[in-house]
């Protein structure tokens, strides 16, 4: 009779650990042996995306039947679609959510939570509650256009998650202002008190009232990424704040300002990167010539700002700086103060730095010429540059 060969425990898991994508590999695996099964299992239910009432039916029905599954499940969405408009706006069908309620209060393990297309007033009191205790575990929230009263329920909302790591906002939006927006628990001293260290908020929010509760926050946070759309034109004074109190911890800087921001703006504002002394990564977005153009401007060059938050860069350990340009075509990068630019990228401190152009070439009938003339221009323009450091540029 042959030898039966059983194979370590580590070896079965991180083999199924490498089909963790291949959802018809697991369900084999999960059918041919039973000590399989566990490993299988976390892997085809981790993350689960609810879109209507069918699919909230469907998982509260497989939950029921094997409740262990509802402890597998770490990354959990549920974005609801439009149905039909409301005046200017799209009409959430979200009604399905609220019968959710008693699957969210088994959901004891997710880490990754996204919210899409959602009345977060429009919830029930019983599904707030049962979503309160889901958010302990939440590292990660995703929310995209989300839409609350008041803007103090926002930042009720957010301080529902005492363990949040990371927080993506996008297009959330609220009815009412509220006038003292922050929460009153914050006065009571909870002993479960965020850390953030990812912030990523789009142009469609407003950037003001999360940066104020950042920094209004009882705990200070200290950012390691930011990555935001300013659109306050005469009001960056949050956003200088923000930049200041996050000091060394800063390593990633991804920044969009609206056409025609000026120096003076930002003195008055006192925004400054020369306390991030550990930067590693700055990234201008947004650089839009063909809209920038037809605006009014207090300096001759679009966009100011960059030459000036370049001149404030004081850590040594930048490794690169990124630009994303529209461009409608290539006499138009004479908008842009290249002397200032390529004089700050060429400092000492800067030698072996890498430089990434990525260029929206608006013209769509140049083909590659265009292409290979507007890499020519830009590598002509950082002269100083080019002997000290590494550019790239990719029209894309």
């Amino acid at each position: 009779m042959p030898a039966r060969l059983t194979l370590p425990a580590e070896l079965i898991d991180e083999t199924i650990d490498h089909l963790w994508d291949d959802s018809k590999a697991l369900r084999a695996c999960s059918l041919t042996c039973r000590g399989w099964v566990p490993s299988s299992r976390l892997h085809l239910f981790r993350t689960i995306r609810i879109r209507n009432a069918e699919d909230c039916a469907s998982l509260i029905a497989l939950v029921n039947s094997a409740p262990v599954i509802a402890r597998c499940i770490r990354k959990l969405t549920l974005s609801a679609e439009y149905d039909g408009l409301d005046g200017d706006r799209g009409r959430e069908d979200d009604a399905w959510v609220n019968k959710a309620a008693d699957l969210l209060t088994r959901l004891d393990r997710v880490h990754t939570l996204a919210l899409s297309r959602l009345r977060w007033d429009a919830l029930t009191p019983e599904t707030k509650q049962a979503f309160s205790g889901a958010f302990k575990t939440v590292q990660t929230l995703l929310l995209f256009e989300v839409r609350f009263n008041a803007s103090a329920d926002v930042l009720g909302f957010l301080s529902e998650f005492p363990a949040l790591d990371e927080l993506y906002f996008h297009g959330v939006s609220w009815t009412h202002e509220s006038y003292n927006p922050f929460p009153a628990q914050w006065q009571m001293g909870s002993p479960e008190q965020m850390q953030l260290s990812y912030l990523f908020l789009d142009p469609r929010s407003s950037p003001t009232l999360v940066t104020e509760w950042l920094l209004n926050h009882p705990v200070e946070q200290r950012l390691r990424t930011i990555q935001l759309c300013w659109r306050e034109m005469e009001d960056v004074k949050a956003l200088g704040d923000l930049l200041q109190v996050s000091g060394s911890t800063l390593e990633r800087l991804q920044i969009e300002f609206p056409s025609g921001l000026s120096e003076e703006v930002l003195r008055r504002n006192q925004l400054s990167i020369s306390n991030n002394t550990n930067l590693r990564s700055l990234h201008f977005g947004g650089l839009d010539v063909s809209a920038a153009s037809s605006r009014t401007f207090v300096s001759n060059q679009l966009f100011p700002w960059v030459g000036v938050m370049l001149g404030q860069v004081r850590s040594p350990l930048l490794q690169e700086v990124v630009f994303e340009l529209e461009l409608p075509d290539v006499p138009d990068l004479q908008s842009f103060d290249w002397v200032r630019i390529d004089q700050e990228l060429s400092r000492e401190e800067f030698r072996g730095l890498m430089v990434r152009f990525y260029v929206n070439c608006t013209e769509r009938h140049g083909g590659q010429a265009l292409v290979d003339q507007v890499k020519q221009a830009i590598e002509d323009k950082l002269p100083g540059f080019r002997v000290r450091g590494l550019l790239r540029v990719s029209c894309i």
